[in-house]
């Protein structure tokens, strides 16, 4: 257990073609166990964003790299992460964002602002998302949910839109080979690097 004067953030690498590490996705912690326990998703992003970018420095968590940083609807919708630097995040929307006239409507004044958009966990293209792959900068395929013709046939129809393509969960070189033959632009899971917690007393 930490003190009261702890501060706890995981992050997990996100990498490029060639592995190099280009981004982290920054997650909440209650304490250095490196455990996920997430109750409360507005909570936690504020957690985040107050740890990371009050408490730790930005810089000192993802040094050069950019921060992804997941947003619920509550805190999409909410003004309170306005104060992010729009250089050194992305703004991660997660799977739970149910996808209406309003998050469309405040995804477009986030890309005017500067902001960089990501969708979470995607598996298919409903009509409710074509909007949003519009807007958006990447789009993150969770590849553990899809077997691999499903696979390459959303790679393929996603290929029509400008977003680039995130494999996510990649948890074996199998997996890994997968995802590199099909052209993926970005590369996150345990097989590059599992969540490590941070702490700043």
């Amino acid at each position: 257990m930490g003190n009261d004067n702890e501060v706890f953030v995981a992050r997990q690498p996100i990498l490029d073609r060639q592995r190099t590490v280009v981004a982290y996705e920054l997650l909440f912690r209650d304490d250095g166990s490196g455990e996920a326990r997430i109750g409360d998703g507005a909570r936690a992003t504020a957690q985040v964003i107050a740890r990371v970018f009050g408490q730790l420095g930005l810089r000192s968590v993802v040094g050069g790299c950019s921060g992804f940083v997941n947003l619920d609807t509550e805190t999409l919708l909410s003004r309170d992460f306005e104060r992010l630097p729009k250089q050194g995040v992305v703004l991660e929307l997660l799977e739970t964002i149910e996808v209406d006239d309003a998050v469309v409507h405040r995804c477009a004044e986030l890309k005017h602002l500067g902001y960089r958009l990501a969708l979470d966990d995607f598996c298919a293209i409903a009509p409710a998302y074509e909007p949003l792959l519009a807007l958006v900068d990447i789009v993150k395929i969770d590849v553990l949910q899809l077997d691999p013709r499903a696979l390459e046939l959303l790679v393929q129809r996603l290929r029509l839109y400008p977003p680039r393509l995130l494999a996510e969960k990649v948890d074996t070189l199998e997996r890994a080979r997968r995802c590199l033959a099909l052209g993926f632009d970005l590369y996150q899971g345990f097989f590059f690097g599992r969540p490590t917690a941070l702490a700043s007393a």
